[in-house]
């Protein structure tokens, strides 16, 4: 008999619970009609979750809602749209607030990233921009590390003697090593376990990333232990997080206060001051590998795809080089100007590729109207990045890859202030966007004119090699080719 009460008393609860979300959540934009419980959890897959997303919001007019499992979602796919609710004074700071989730309480529970702005959060987020040099002429000092490593990434390529290889580990040698200068002022041999170490937090962080497993995560906790690959993340992403606090910690012993200035000297001053605790600088120092690596990396990887299949634009950039640089000196940052080609393609591969298609959630911290509609406080929205840089009403032929598209009549890079460029959202839009952008385009500047100075890349005729199609990529939460071999030729 207790039995039975306690299971109707649970069915009436649920039916209850039900009830009062959908009454909470009845004034919402419109969106595809979810099934119980399920909601259009079925219509979406991880690896095509990103072309799901954009097919189910085509017949609404850039806001709409989908369910996943029980979970209203708000869905901004227009740039008109995610520029009225994420860069208005009147929607970003209630747009701007994060998940309260699984990663965010477990995982790392005192970063900057992945918790919701507050006066802590900015002040640790200042001391981040600081402590990783992206400002002024401190910028030279990052442009000197990255040349440092990239030599040595050159020097590996040519002992290859042009034999077709995968670039993966060679990109995260050069991307880790010059982030984690900048962190803790040490550089690590290829091999080390710190650059493994790296590696494995980057594919931990991609799965749990991605979309869908966020909402199973969040609605049911349980499976980050019963589905292997979601224990193997989480257990990656703890052992990740001991490691490098552990061993940042033993350099700064070893070094015995002489370490150079760097993002842990500044953590450590400021803990020392009494103005930051111990878990922050744990947390800020984690969030520095996540961001300093995990999306630059691939995009990097995506990069050299895009110059074989593409042979035109590597012509023309190597010409533009050649023309400024030389062959005599490894590219700069004084290079830049100079190369409004190189400049253009660069920015053609944040549109064409879209590394972030669908960046990381907002939650709405205040209720809210738009257009009529009711946006409840604690509301999830996510941002449709792709749609915008394929938008085919604004982008002429938005399936190819033309750099020419950000060149004016005379050749000359599109301003600042061109709605082309105001369309790219790369890096994140408003009050959240990514932190290390500065750091992460010197990196890729630098990293590709390097390598093309220096090689011709080519395909392994004998190895398959991704499609130039980006859509026909899995939807990983950075969208990023399948693995691939080529062969760099030197030029000189």
């Amino acid at each position: 008999m207790l039995t039975e009460v306690i299971l109707g008393a649970a069915v009436v609860l649920f039916i209850a619970y039900v009830y009062l979300q959908k009454r909470k959540y009845s004034k919402m934009p419109p969106g595809p009609k979810p099934l119980p419980v399920l909601g259009n959890f079925l219509e979406i897959t991880n690896a095509t979750f990103l072309d799901d997303i954009t097919r189910l919001g085509a017949k609404y007019d850039g806001i709409f809602t989908v369910h996943l499992l029980m979970e209203p979602v708000l869905i901004l796919d227009q740039f008109d749209t995610i520029r009225d609710l994420l860069l208005s004074p009147a929607y970003a700071d209630i747009f701007s607030g994060r998940v309260n989730s699984y990663f965010s309480k477990h995982l790392l529970p005192n970063d900057l990233i992945f918790q919701t702005a507050s006066d802590r959060q900015q002040y640790l987020r200042k001391l981040t921009f600081r402590g990783i040099k992206q400002y002024g002429t401190a910028l030279k000092n990052v442009e000197h590390l990255a040349q440092a490593e990239i030599q040595q990434m050159i020097n590996r390529c040519r002992k290859r003697n042009g034999v077709s290889f995968d670039p993966w580990d060679d990109l995260n040698q050069y991307v880790s090593n010059v982030i984690l200068v900048l962190i803790c002022g040490r550089r690590f041999q290829p091999g080390h376990k710190t650059l493994e170490i790296c590696q494995k937090i980057g594919e931990a962080f991609d799965v749990l990333f991605r979309h869908k497993n966020q909402f199973l995560i969040e609605n049911v906790p349980f499976s980050t232990t019963l589905i292997p690959q979601l224990r193997k993340a989480c257990q990656s992403m703890k052992d990740g997080y001991h490691y490098f606090t552990e061993t940042i910690d033993k350099i700064s012993q070893e070094a015995k206060g002489a370490t150079p200035n760097c993002l842990y000297t500044l953590l450590l001053q400021e803990h020392e001051e009494g103005l930051i605790s111990t878990e922050d600088v744990k947390g800020v120092l984690m969030d520095a590998v996540l961001a300093g690596i995990f999306t630059t990396k691939p995009t990097m990887y995506t990069a050299l795809a895009a110059m074989v299949n593409f042979p035109g634009v590597q012509k023309k950039i190597q010409e533009e080089i050649q023309r400024v640089v030389g062959k005599d000196r490894l590219p700069g940052l004084d290079d830049r100007d100079k190369m409004p080609y190189t400049r253009a393609a660069e920015l053609e591969l944040y549109r064409y590729y879209t590394p972030a298609g669908l960046p990381g959630p907002r939650n709405t911290t205040q209720d809210c109207s738009y257009k009529g509609y009711s946006i409840p406080k604690g509301t999830r929205a996510i941002y449709n990045v792709w749609r915008v840089h394929h938008d085919e009403s604004f982008w002429e032929n938005p399936s190819t890859f033309d750099p020419n598209r950000f060149l004016d009549e005379n050749g000359e890079l599109l301003p600042s202030e061109d709605e082309k460029r105001q369309r790219l959202m790369t890096f994140g839009v408003g009050k959240r966007s990514c932190i290390g952008e500065k750091l992460a385009r010197v990196r890729i500047f630098l990293g590709l004119t390097s390598i093309l100075q220096n090689f011709n890349l080519t395909r392994d005729p004998s190895e398959p090699f991704p499609q130039t199609d980006p859509s026909t990529y899995e939807s990983t939460f950075i969208l990023t080719p399948p693995p691939y071999k080529l062969q760099l030729k030197p030029r000189h």
